[in-house]
């Protein structure tokens, strides 16, 4: 990091026609008096879910040995690169009443929130992202974002993890053109009309605030003005493959009306998604996010990988071996994909680190098993470094199934300056993740 002399507010925002965007923390908005306190004293911390549903070849997810000399499984294989930036769990469960048989509204209700449903009924408990972004999101526009690569409805059984208190589930945005007008509107609003005029006159978003981006520019040293030409040129792609979805016509799909934004494959979807957060985190408008692969007992085939097959179907294999084949193709495809959020937050630096060391990022399952809706033993992995309070390249084995995630889950608070006492069935702190 470079600290000159120059400074300019943290919240600027460069507005114009319709349009305003936030910037990513640049040099410039770090007074050199103040520069050394606050990259070592006080960094931004960030706090992400990323949910794939419908569990895991359990046989080929979990890698071999343990701390810091574990093999990697097959199904992780794509995450290797990224070793040092991780810690791989397994013993812990979210099953809040073992008396109960598994089924998908338990695992869901429960996943991130450690309390067990009333039956027939939504009622469950605050979840652990909206308990974190009632502190976290005082500081950022959006206290919380909440996405999906599949449209996940609310109002049944199958809603997504997240409860903004005990009884109210939040929708989830699954079209990504919905999402970069909420980021980079007018005050945050999806604009339809705003959308319209942007295709009709075939102009970006940017093209509106470019005399300003060169204004601004001016101001600049070298670093930060690489950094705002990468910020910008992310901004222009994201836009661009957008469009492209939204400006493909359907072939060959008689009585399929894809929703305007969003691309055909699933695959682009979470690609597109990834890059969106990236964005998000990137420009500090939110600091706490989920992220869903799909919705719970969702249907998806996956023809990039050669599975044609329905993933609910698949899931429940009965250990029939092409199932549990499929599965594990799946596995794979969801650890790249992951790798590849990864590798973009590792890439983008923040001070003396980068996104990736100042976020602390919860990738899992709510199933383990998942042909017999099993809630334990979950397939667990928690990516980042929480401002240097996580220490990574690990696997961290716990007895049994009897430690609840809820105590993960108290840790993780800790680790971004949220300390709670209780949440959902926890009965402690998990003390093997010290630095």
């Amino acid at each position: 990091m470079i600290v000159t002399k120059k400074h300019i507010p943290r919240r600027m925002i460069l507005r114009g026609a319709g349009t305003a965007f936030a910037l990513p923390l640049l040099d410039a908005m770090i007074p050199a008096l103040r520069a050394e306190r606050l990259t070592a004293a006080a960094p931004v911390r960030r706090l992400g879910f990323i949910v794939y549903p419908l569990g895991v070849d359990q046989d080929r997810w979990k890698p071999k040995g343990e701390g810091s000399n574990f093999e990697f499984s097959e199904a992780l294989a794509p995450l290797a690169q990224h070793k040092d930036k991780f810690v791989i769990f397994s013993g812990l469960s979210s099953d809040p009443d073992r008396s109960k048989p598994g089924f998908h509204d338990r695992a869901i209700a429960s996943f991130l929130t450690g309390v067990e449903m009333t039956k027939g009924k939504i009622q469950v408990g605050i979840s652990i992202d909206q308990l974190a972004a009632q502190s976290l999101g005082k500081e950022t526009q959006f206290a919380s974002l909440e996405l999906a690569a599949e449209k996940v409805s609310v109002n049944n059984a199958h809603v997504g993890p997240v409860f903004k208190n005990a009884t109210v589930p939040l929708p989830f945005e699954y079209n990504p053109r919905r999402v970069f007008e909420r980021l980079f509107g007018e005050g945050g609003r999806i604009d339809p009309a705003a959308t319209a005029a942007r295709q009709q006159s075939d102009r970006s978003s940017l093209d509106t605030v470019t005399e300003r981006i060169a204004e601004l520019k001016r101001q600049l040293g070298a670093a930060d003005r690489r950094k705002l030409d990468e910020y910008v040129e992310s901004i222009r792609d994201i836009e661009r493959r957008i469009d492209v979805a939204m400006r493909k016509p359907l072939k060959d799909l008689p009585g399929v009306e894809r929703p305007s934004g969003v691309p055909d494959a699933w695959v682009d979807n979470v690609k597109l998604m990834f890059d969106l957060q990236t964005l998000a985190i990137q420009a500090d408008l939110t600091r706490v996010w989920t992220f869903l692969y799909g919705r719970e007992a969702t249907s998806i085939n996956y023809p990039h990988i050669g599975v044609a097959m329905g993933h609910h179907e698949i899931s429940h294999h009965n250990f029939e071996k092409d199932k549990l084949d499929a599965l594990a193709k799946i596995n794979v495809d969801q650890s790249r994909l992951f790798a590849y959020f990864l590798g973009k937050l590792e890439n983008l630096k923040e001070g003396n680190s980068t996104l990736l060391d100042h976020s602390l990022i919860l990738y899992g399952s709510n199933l383990s098993v998942p042909t017999s809706h099993s809630q334990r033993d979950l397939p667990i992995i928690l990516a980042g470094g929480a401002a240097g309070r996580i220490k990574g390249g690990r696997y961290l084995k716990f007895a049994g199934d009897e430690t609840p995630l809820t105590n993960l889950y108290l840790t993780m608070l800790d680790r971004v300056g949220v300390p709670t006492e209780k949440f959902g069935d926890s009965t402690g702190r998990l003390n093997r993740l010290e630095v």
